[in-house]
């Protein structure tokens, strides 16, 4: 993870994580050489990534097809998430 935010929104630090997508292995085999789920880590602003107010959420998205798009729909996520309009997911635990 990387040591500085990659954003700060609202109070917040925003660390998106991006990492390869696992394709479930079946016969004639399709091969998606490079596509990417997301996560991100929101924290309080100033707060270490790895301290114990920080959440994690992961992205249920279709898999993007390159780590741009990734990072970009996972800070989009956690706008949405620290304004409140992703229905059951909450910060209200992380503070």
């Amino acid at each position: 993870m990387d040591v500085y935010p990659a954003a700060t929104y609202k109070g917040y630090d925003v660390y998106p994580l991006v990492y390869k997508h696992a394709v479930a292995r079946v016969w004639p085999e399709p091969r998606p050489d490079r596509s990417f789920d997301a996560a991100v880590v929101i924290c309080l602003a100033g707060e270490s990534p790895e301290s114990a107010q920080a959440r994690t959420f992961r992205l249920d998205a279709a898999p993007w097809d390159n780590v741009g798009g990734a990072r970009r729909g996972a800070l989009r996520y956690a706008e949405d998430i620290i304004n409140g309009t992703v229905p059951g997911v909450s910060l209200v635990t992380a503070q």
